[in-house]
């Protein structure tokens, strides 16, 4: 999965080996040690997502808790015209 904010770029996906734990990449290093704390942050071996951090289930949903509190509903005023 993506998540697209206006700051950063998250790829999150599953890790075969651990199921309770997921992968989350970001090409954003402040954001993501934002969310995560920052030494939990480690350097990643692909371009496009530089860092990457690994989180167990309940610690990415409480994240995605933190970004969706963060939307200022407000830059969504424009799209009422096209609905």
């Amino acid at each position: 999965m993506i998540i697209q904010t206006n700051k950063a770029e998250y790829l999150i996906s599953g890790l075969p080996e651990r199921k309770d734990f997921i992968s989350i990449k970001s090409n954003n290093r402040a954001e993501l040690a934002r969310l995560f704390g920052s030494e939990k942050v480690k350097q990643s071996q692909e371009a496009q997502w530089r860092f990457e951090v690994y989180s167990c289930r309940q610690e990415f949903a409480n994240s995605l808790i933190l970004l969706v509190k963060e939307i200022d509903y407000i830059d969504f005023h424009e799209l009422e015209k096209f609905i």
